[in-house]
């Protein structure tokens, strides 16, 4: 009797984006396009945004505050702390969009919710696979700006897919519980933008992770962030890393993801209701 029902909690999520990967792959495709409307550039602005970002970060970080990102490894070349933060800052706005717009998922579509055939469980999976074209766009030009700043290209670069895939997967599961919950308690709109702060400087984006005291390391060890961050910039830019800490990280990503779906699906019938 209970691996029927753990059965069906691993199967149903996976079917249903399979089911309705036409339906999400459209929204996506709306929600981005959303984003740009009404521009002269249109969709080229999906690369200049990143692009004008990596050159005022190189310029106030390396020109003017003349920042140092520790001390390079040994056979690893000096990267640019303009380009160390600048991809940090690119994985973080993955899992900082989800937990700033996953709330209003559901309670700004209320149209939606009223049909009773729509999945209303993709309205999430399209806020974050919005946010992972734009980080995706982000990352090549990262990975070209290194080529050209360094005039070096790791040959692990094509395992960053791994630490992002995991994360990808954990924010999957936290945009549901946030969506879901984001209908009954709507001061977590208030609240997200702080708790995305939070996360930014609790974890080794803006600083090496050998700045931070021993004593607060334990925050850098639970942040989400920390292991994606700096197993990216490793395979990146050709530095040391351990693939076995992403293990642990990818079985807690993969249980948020499935416990993220039930308890969406559970709070599901009391939508219509509330709205």
């Amino acid at each position: 009797m209970t691996g029927q029902p753990l059965n069906h909690l691993v199967v149903q999520p996976l079917r249903a984006l399979n089911r309705y990967r036409h339906l999400i792959a459209g929204l996506v495709q709306r929600d981005i396009s959303m984003r740009f409307r009404q521009s002269t550039l249109d969709m080229l602005w999906l690369v200049l945004q990143p692009l004008a970002q990596l050159l005022i970060y190189s310029f106030v970080f390396q020109a003017v505050l003349r920042v140092r990102w520790g001390e390079p490894h040994a056979g690893a070349l000096a990267i640019p702390t303009g380009l160390m933060l600048f991809v940090g800052l690119t994985i973080h706005t993955l899992l900082a969009e989800t937990l700033i717009r996953a709330p209003a998922a559901i309670t700004g579509n209320v149209s939606y919710v009223k049909k009773v055939v729509f999945p209303l469980a993709i309205l999430p999976v399209v806020i974050i696979l919005s946010s992972l074209v734009f980080m995706a766009a982000a990352l090549v030009i990262s990975i070209l700006a290194s080529l050209l700043l360094v005039g070096y290209v790791a040959p692990t670069t094509p395992l960053i897919v791994l630490p992002l895939l995991a994360l990808t997967v954990m924010t999957f599961g936290i945009g549901w519980l946030v969506a879901a919950v984001g209908v009954f308690f709507r001061d977590l709109n208030q609240i997200m933008p702080y708790i995305t702060t939070i996360l930014l400087f609790t974890s080794p984006i803006c600083f090496p992770r050998d700045m931070v005291p021993q004593q607060f390391q334990g925050l850098l060890t639970i942040n989400p962030l920390t292991i994606p961050v700096e197993m990216t910039r490793d395979m990146m830019f050709g530095r040391p890393f351990d693939l076995s800490a992403l293990l642990p990280y990818s079985a807690i990503a993969l249980l948020i993801f499935f416990v993220g779906y039930s308890i969406f699906q559970k709070l599901r019938p009391g939508f219509a209701d509330v709205l």
